[in-house]
């Protein structure tokens, strides 16, 4: 059978592969109480209120959502002290990603990111026909190579992807040298500030962006519900930017891109401010678990500020994984970010670090 030829940017992607999810591992090997923490998810589930809200929605599932997301933007706008027109809504934040490439990227043109961070830069560019320059973190301590992304820059540079804290090291920039980094940006370079675990953030130093948005530099700010607030399976997230860009972004979106639940999940869950603290608490206190427990077997995490860590088991990771995954455990290894001998691990409840900590003690007797 004969086809059309598909687009000559695709031939160098790789279709996304995300984990398995639980049912499938325990169908596969017979196993019952599998746990995961390979995706980031929020163990402690949804927020309450969002359930609810959802719960009153159902019935109205029969008309179509609010194209310009009317009462999410004027909540978030409260909260975040921007005006409406400073947010746009994503199926996800990963969607807006995607948006930004639609809108600003033609053949040939550039970005930047560092290395290793979230792979939707790449897929997004490539989609686009456009190329990526990585900068690798700095070695040992997983840093942003701020002077190494500034010496990238070229006439054909339009986009600067900074995730913090990044994925899947769970390091972060500071405001002092993201204050020194903005100010050096072409004008015509748009900075992506990705703060899908902004939330998880307990570093004072930690910066949000906002002030550089509010003084017109072009800068965007991404963010997700998916995370703290437990809302991965409705895919929503959105970014905070000047009106300018914003509007840029519209252009490309579709009219129904943010479906109806979501967005009234997203505005009680904006409310559930008990949910928030109890995630932020268990994020603390399963770092804590972890460390000590890495401290046991002779391992170290790298220092994160975010729901996850990056972890050096000292063997090799698919092969750490694939004996996890047989006792129940499911993990995200290393070796697609480039480090073929760490594990990202989520944080989880008390009794999963617990269940990890174990079985991860166990997988390191047997292979070594």
């Amino acid at each position: 059978m004969s086809k059309p030829e598909m687009r000559s940017c695709l031939q160098v992607i790789k279709p996304y592969q995300p984990g398995k999810p639980v049912e499938e591992v325990e169908r596969e090997l017979g196993l019952k109480g599998v746990i995961k923490m390979a995706s980031n998810e929020n163990p402690m589930g949804p927020a309450p209120l969002a359930v609810k809200a959802m719960r009153e929605k159902a019935d109205q599932m029969h008309i179509y959502p609010d194209g310009n997301a009317y009462y999410l933007k004027n909540a978030l706008s409260a909260k975040l002290g921007v005006s409406p027109d400073q947010l746009v809504f994503g199926n996800g934040s990963d969607e807006l990603i995607s948006f930004l490439t639609l809108t600003y990227i033609n053949p040939g043109d550039e970005a930047i990111m560092i290395s290793p961070s979230f792979s939707e830069y790449v897929f997004a560019m490539r989609l686009m026909g456009g190329e990526i320059r990585k900068v690798p973190l700095k070695e040992g301590s997983f840093k942003f190579d701020l002077e190494g992304i500034l010496n990238e820059i070229n006439e054909k540079t339009r986009l600067i992807f900074l995730c913090s804290p990044n994925n899947p090291t769970g390091t972060t920039i500071s405001k002092k040298d993201l204050a020194g980094f903005v100010e050096k940006i072409p004008p015509k370079v748009i900075l992506v500030l990705d703060q899908a675990y902004h939330e998880f953030a307990t570093d004072p130093e930690h910066p949000d962006g906002m002030e550089y948005i509010n003084e017109g530099y072009p800068v965007i700010s991404l963010r997700t519900f998916s995370k703290i607030y437990g809302l991965a399976g409705l895919r929503i997230g959105y970014g905070i930017t000047i009106p300018e860009i914003a509007a840029d972004i519209n252009r490309v979106r579709e009219p129904f891109n943010v479906n109806a639940m979501a967005q009234a999940a997203a505005i009680a869950a904006l409310e559930d401010k008990d949910h928030l603290e109890r995630s932020r608490q268990m994020v603390s206190s399963a770092r804590k678990q972890l460390a000590a427990g890495f401290a046991e077997m002779g391992l170290k995490a790298v220092p994160d500020q975010a729901n996850f860590c990056f972890v050096d088991v000292k063997v090799d990771s698919r092969m750490a994984f694939e004996a996890l995954l047989k006792k129940g455990v499911i993990v995200r290894t290393g070796d697609i970010f480039g480090f073929p001998t760490h594990l990202r691990v989520t944080y989880g409840t008390g009794e999963q670090n617990k269940r990890f900590l174990a079985a991860l003690k166990e997988v390191l007797q047997e292979l070594r």
